[in-house]
């Protein structure tokens, strides 16, 4: 199995003014004061790292932004969140600063759009380099016999640059089956250890297998995922809604958070466990902000907090910080 490191970095972190955000005009904003607290996630329940509901730096206010599903934030450029639309828009990705200033638009070559629900950040086949990986992976009816995960190397924003318009090439497009019938699924993440890709169903009944595509991923023919683990949200441990809509996993792989509409969990992951160990443990709750129909929620890439995101147009960007 991976080794993944046990300590994992949650900084303490607040913010200075107005969360910091009106003394600084740029379009990356760092909202976000460091300190050198850290915390050991335990995979038991206990001593549940405490995070704080830090505000908000901004709205999303661009135009072409009204059901952000997912959200990323990147590896490759300081500051910098990715999100999309849910069904109805192309093949396409957004670029946000963290006060929620918009960046620029990035289509993806011929990539298919069905339903995109979620996406992610994680290894892939060049070492050292991140890619994005976004899970079309919706299907409200139940009726795709298979359903679209796309890879693409995250682009180089350059800090200076006005927001435009760029056609990413080179992505590559898994086609994935699951062995049993079809699903409907609004949550993705990767393991930022192995590269894996796991899926978490959305059922209203709360009962939500979790899949996963083990890496190296190949796009020869249709994968067919395995069932590693099934969650049952809107009862203890895992009240509130049913529904599962997004999740992430720590940069270093040492913790799992799944969110429904109203609830957010967070489990830890030891050294050398698999997802299916860590997520057989009793979660933490994390703290959510009451949004119009949340559904994104993403790691901080120095993973010392997490932002969430709404539906909706002008949504606020929320930052959860270790307290």
């Amino acid at each position: 199995m991976p080794k993944i490191p046990l300590l994992f970095t949650l900084a303490g972190m607040a913010l200075a003014g107005s969360f910091g955000c009106t003394a600084t005009p740029a379009a990356v904003i760092d909202c976000r004061a460091e300190s050198n607290n850290t915390v050991t996630p335990t995979v038991d329940g206990a001593n549940c790292p405490t995070f704080a509901v830090v505000g908000t730096c901004g709205s999303v206010t661009n135009a072409d932004i009204v059901e952000a599903s997912g959200l990323a934030a990147s590896r490759k450029n300081a500051n910098v969140l990715y999100t999309h639309n849910d069904s109805g828009d192309g093949a396409r990705i957004l670029a946000i600063s963290t006060s929620g200033e918009y960046l620029g638009t990035y289509y993806i070559g011929n990539a298919p759009a069905v339903d995109w629900e979620d996406m992610a950040i994680g290894p892939g086949p060049q070492s050292g380099e991140n890619y994005l990986y976004i899970g079309d992976i919706g299907d409200n009816d139940k009726v795709r016999t298979s359903v679209n995960v796309i890879r693409v190397e995250e682009p180089l924003i350059a800090a200076d640059a006005a927001p435009g318009v760029t056609t990413l090439g080179g992505e590559e497009v898994f086609s994935l089956v699951y062995p049993d019938k079809p699903h409907d699924a609004e949550t993705l993440f990767v393991d930022s250890v192995s590269g894996d890709v796991f899926v978490v169903v959305k059922a209203d009944s709360g009962k939500s297998p979790v899949f996963r595509a083990a890496a190296p991923l190949s796009s020869a023919g249709p994968i067919t995922l395995e069932l590693v683990t099934t969650l049952q949200f809107g009862t203890a441990p895992l009240e509130g809604d049913f529904n599962a809509t997004g999740g992430d996993m720590t940069p270093d792989g040492a913790g799992i958070a799944i969110r429904t509409y109203d609830s957010a969990y967070f489990w830890g992951r030891k050294s050398g466990a698999s997802v299916a160990e860590a997520l057989a443990f009793t979660p933490c709750a994390l703290p959510l902000q009451d949004e119009t129909h949340g559904e994104a929620l993403t790691f901080a890439a120095d993973g010392q907090g997490y932002f969430t995101l709404s539906e909706g147009k002008s949504q606020p960007l929320y930052f959860y910080a270790r307290k």
